[in-house]
C-alpha cells in the first residue's frame, strides 16, 4: 500500500489515520503539540472535565455513527438538552422558533415580527449578497438584528453585510411560516434542529479523539513535532522538515494544517494568484474561560448564545448538562467562549483580566454571582472558525486550484478546507478521502 503522511493531528488527521489504518494503508502523522485532539481536547480541573467549546456529535451519517460507536460502545450517549438564546433576561430557542419568541417577547412584538417576515418573505429579491440581506429577507429586520446580526458579527469579527450568506449554513434551521403554524397549532409541534439532540461521550468530548489516537499504532504517531519546512519535486511534495529532521515523502500526503499555513509552506511551488488569495483568508480564535462554581447548577441548556454586541463572552456551556461526571455533586462550571482576532484589545488582554471580564458579564446577565467563582482557567484556541467574508469563496476557489497542481496532495478539515463543519462532515471526508487513494506497494517514509 501507498504510504502516507498526514499533517496535524487534530480530529480529522486522526480520522484520515483510523481510516488509513483499517484499509491496512501505512501512514505516518505530525502533530505540532504534545497531545493528539486539536480543538477536540477535554481538560481537567480537579474533578472538573470541560472541553475545549460547547461540542456536540451529531447523528447525521449513520456510517461514521457506526464507527464512532465501534470506538466508545455504550459510552456514547444521547443527550437531549436544549440551546437557547439569553436576551434581555429572557431564554429564547436557539435556532429562533416562533413559538418560542411568541413566549419571550409577547403577543404584540411577536405580531409584529411575524409581520416583518412575511413582508419580507413577500418582496422579489436577487439572492442575497451577504449575511445581512439573507437574515433580514429571512426573519425580519428586528429579529434579525436582535438575535442572529449581532452573534454573527461578534463570533466572525465583520459586519454582518461583509459576511457571506453561507454563514448561515446549518446554523439557522426551522425559522419558517411552516414551523410557526406547527408550533402554534401542534403541541407537539416543536422543529427539531441541530443544537437540541446529539451524542455526547461519557467523561467528554476528548474521548472521541483519545479512542481514536488508542486505536492507531504509537510508532505512527509523533506528538511535538511541527512542519517546519515542505519540499515540492516534480509537482509532489517528495519531503518535508518536522522536529528538526528531514523526512522523505515516498506516497500521498494529507494536509490538515490551516489552509493559509498551508500554503505558506509550499509558497514557492503555487501560482501567484492562489499565494495573493490566501493572504486575503482569516481565522478567527476563541480564547476559553473556566469557571469553577460552588452551586448545583447555572440552567437545563447545553448551551447559552450571546447575542449583545457589548459584552465579549458569545456562548457559555454548562459541562454537566451534556455529562453528569463532568462536575462534582454540589458544584457546577460554566466554559465561556470569546472569539477575537490577533491585534484585538481582547486578544491582547491578559489571562486574569480577561478572566475577571467574563465573571463580570455573566454576573451581569444574572446567571452567577462572582463570590460562585471558585477558580478559573484560561485556553487560547487558535484558528478556530474560518471567517466567511464576503468574497471568501473566492479566495478559497483560487488556493484550492493551486494547489491542485500538487499531484500527491489531499485536504482535509476545517482549516484544512477552510470550510466550517462538524466532526461527522470531518470523518466522513477523511473516509472518503482514503477510498479514493490508488493502491501499490511503494517504499515506507525513512528519516534523513
Amino acid at each position: 500500500m501507498t504510504p502516507v503522511t498526514i499533517l496535524g493531528g487534530g480530529p480529522a488527521g486522526l480520522a484520515v489515520a483510523f481510516y488509513a489504518a483499517r484499509a491496512g494503508v501505512p501512514f505516518a502523522l505530525y502533530e505540532r503539540a504534545p497531545t493528539f485532539g486539536g480543538l477536540c481536547r477535554t481538560f481537567a480541573c480537579g474533578e472538573h472535565r470541560y472541553d475545549s467549546g460547547a461540542h456536540r456529535f451529531h447523528d447525521r451519517d449513520p456510517a461514521v455513527t457506526a464507527d464512532v460507536r465501534s470506538l466508545l460502545g455504550e459510552a456514547l450517549r444521547p443527550v437531549a438538552a436544549p440551546s437557547q438564546i439569553f436576551d434581555r433576561g429572557r431564554f429564547v430557542d436557539f435556532p429562533p422558533t416562533p413559538l418560542g419568541l411568541l413566549r419571550s417577547t409577547g403577543i404584540r412584538e411577536a405580531g409584529r415580527i411575524g409581520v416583518e417576515i412575511l413582508a419580507a418573505r413577500l418582496r422579489r429579491r436577487a439572492a442575497p449578497r451577504s449575511f445581512a440581506e439573507f437574515a433580514e429577507h429571512q426573519f425580519g429586520a428586528s429579529l434579525a438584528r436582535r438575535y442572529l446580526l449581532g452573534y454573527s458579527e461578534k463570533l466572525w469579527g465583520l459586519p454582518a453585510d461583509r459576511l457571506s450568506p453561507e454563514v448561515a449554513t446549518r446554523r439557522l434551521q426551522g425559522m419558517t411560516v411552516t414551523s410557526l403554524l406547527a408550533e402554534v397549532f401542534r403541541p407537539d409541534g416543536k422543529t427539531r434542529h441541530i443544537d437540541g439532540d446529539f451524542l455526547y461521550p461519557q467523561g467528554g468530548y476528548g474521548a472521541i479523539a483519545d479512542a481514536l489516537t488508542r486505536a492507531l499504532p504509537g510508532e505512527a504517531l509523533h506528538a511535538t513535532t511541527g512542519i517546519e519546512a515542505l519540499e515540492c519535486v516534480d509537482a509532489r511534495v517528495r519531503r518535508l522538515v518536522a522536529g528538526g529532521r528531514t523526512i522523505e515523502v515516498p506516497g500521498r500526503v494529507v494536509s490538515t494544517l490551516p489552509l493559509t499555513r498551508l500554503v505558506r509552506l509550499l509558497e514557492a511551488n503555487l501560482p501567484a494568484p492562489a499565494v495573493a488569495a490566501a493572504a486575503k483568508l482569516r481565522f478567527r480564535d476563541v480564547r476559553l474561560v473556566f469557571l469553577r462554581l460552588a452551586r448545583d447548577a447555572v440552567s437545563p441548556n447545553a448551551s447559552i448564545y450571546i447575542p449583545d454586541p457589548g459584552l465579549a463572552v458569545s456562548r457559555l456551556s454548562e459541562p454537566r448538562n451534556r455529562c453528569p461526571t463532568m462536575a462534582p455533586v454540589g458544584e457546577t462550571s460554566l466554559v465561556a467562549e470569546v472569539p477575537c482576532s490577533p491585534g484585538e484589545p481582547t486578544h491582547r488582554s491578559s489571562d486574569g483580566a480577561l478572566a475577571r471580564r467574563v465573571v463580570d458579564e455573566v454576573a451581569s446577565l444574572g446567571l452567577l454571582r462572582p463570590a460562585d467563582v471558585v477558580e478559573w482557567r484560561h485556553h487560547l484556541l487558535r484558528h478556530a472558525y474560518p471567517v466567511y467574508s464576503i468574497d471568501y469563496g473566492d479566495h478559497v476557489d483560487r488556493v484550492l486550484g493551486g494547489l491542485a497542481g500538487i499531484g500527491n496532495l489531499d485536504l482535509v478539515g476545517r482549516g484544512g478546507r477552510f470550510f466550517y463543519s462538524h466532526l461527522h462532515d470531518q470523518m466522513r471526508a477523511a473516509r472518503d478521502c482514503v477510498a479514493a487513494w490508488p493502491r501499490h506497494v511503494t517504499s515506507a517514509p525513512r528519516a534523513s
